[in-house]
């Protein structure tokens, strides 16, 4: 079984969603019980004051807020993130309800529950230890971390969190899912995407195929790929780095000139999706892929500057400076490729199709992406029909 969770907490601003506001905003991921070392995380400016009680709490300041992005800002890609997971919230109430009213006044007409579904630790907790103290710092010192909390932080709690949940309850949850879910689960599995208010809604198709019976693992294979194999078409080409910088996230980073090959794919056909990145002899080094509903320029652009995964990008600045350019970015959406994909029990949404075939295809050619810098977990039984393959 492939199970995607997410451990989320925020931080606010005060106690009332109606006039408080999220301060710092963090969900960890993890896969099959293990941390996957890829988390969403940033502090946000709550265009108000920080109640002195709340900053007791946390201890961070209005002022240090400063220059931080708003939530409206960051909010495709969060939503992006924990699209479809299990999201477990200690006291998720709380979490929910401020995390509801930025969506709202972000323009969205859903709720958390609508994308995720929400687990609250708290009600775990009491569910396995009745009459006992259960908030976070009794379940770390229960779980013999070892660590004592001494000022709140969403990204913190949320690390503590997946280490107490693996530590206390996973094997507990797991033998006894069914029959407990009912008693601590905030919501009922998700039934919706988030399309952006903007952005209108997105149909969904059954995935069917006559192929022959799924792997249940890849076929590593020496056999180079090319990204039109995939389905997928030239968007853009990266033709040069400056030395001139832009600042993102705390850093300067490298300005890298691009090209936009085809309009249509780089601003029009929205995610989810998949892209492949080749050098310049038209070898797929680089597979990735974008959850979100928007289209592929959201996933590379920053303040309108070239930006991805750090190791990678770095190595695109190496071989231009090299001259061995251009680098250029295909992209095929998982709408146009799904049916020709053999169906899987455990995949409901592009999304997880998404997921599920850059895992495959990084493993299946991880000899030629030398640029991705690690494997993603398989989905068990999961297969692609080979239809790259196909004469």
């Amino acid at each position: 079984m492939y199970i995607r969770q997410i451990f989320l907490d925020t931080e606010t601003s005060g106690l009332g969603p109606s006039a408080h506001r999220i301060i710092e905003i963090a969900a960890v991921e993890t896969i099959n019980g293990q941390l996957s070392g890829k988390y969403f995380h940033t502090y946000l400016d709550p265009e108000r004051s920080i109640d002195p009680r709340a900053q007791q709490v946390h201890g961070i300041s209005l002022n240090s807020l400063r220059g931080k992005p708003k939530f409206h800002e960051i909010a495709e890609q969060f939503l992006a993130f924990i699209n479809g997971s299990e999201c477990l919230i200690h006291n998720a109430s709380f979490d929910c309800s401020f995390i509801d009213a930025e969506l709202s006044r972000a323009g969205y007409d859903l709720r958390l529950r609508d994308i995720a579904t929400i687990t609250c630790t708290l009600k775990l907790a009491k569910h396995y230890f009745p009459g006992e103290q259960v908030a976070l710092d009794n379940l770390i010192h229960r779980a013999g971390l070892g660590f004592t909390r001494n000022k709140h932080s969403a990204v913190e709690d949320a690390n503590l969190l997946a280490k107490v949940y693996t530590t206390l309850f996973e094997n507990r949850n797991n033998q006894a899912r069914v029959q407990d879910r009912a008693s601590i689960s905030e919501s009922v599995t998700p039934q919706a995407r988030w399309p952006h208010p903007n952005l209108g809604t997105q149909q969904q198709r059954v995935i069917k195929s006559n192929s022959s019976a799924p792997l249940s693992t890849p076929q590593v294979t020496q056999q180079l790929v090319q990204p039109s194999a995939l389905g997928m078409e030239k968007t853009i080409e990266l033709v040069c780095a400056r030395q001139e910088t832009f600042y993102y996230r705390q850093q300067y980073k490298r300005i890298i000139d691009y090209h936009v090959v085809n309009q249509r794919r780089w601003k029009e056909v929205r995610g989810p999706l998949v892209y492949a990145v080749t050098d310049h002899q038209g070898l797929i080094r680089y597979i990735g892929k974008w959850n979100s509903n928007t289209a592929l320029y959201a996933r590379w652009l920053r303040h309108q500057k070239i930006h991805h995964q750090e190791r990678a990008r770095n190595l695109y600045i190496k071989e231009l400076e090299a001259g061995h350019g251009p680098i250029t970015v295909w992209s095929v959406s998982i709408s146009e490729i799904k049916h020709r994909i053999p169906h899987h029990p455990n995949i409901a949404d592009d999304a997880k199709l998404a997921n599920a075939l850059e895992a495959l295809w990084i493993q299946r050619w991880k000899d030629q992406l030398l640029w991705n810098n690690r494997p993603e977990p398989i989905m068990p039984g999961f297969h692609d029909g080979d239809f790259w393959n196909a004469s």
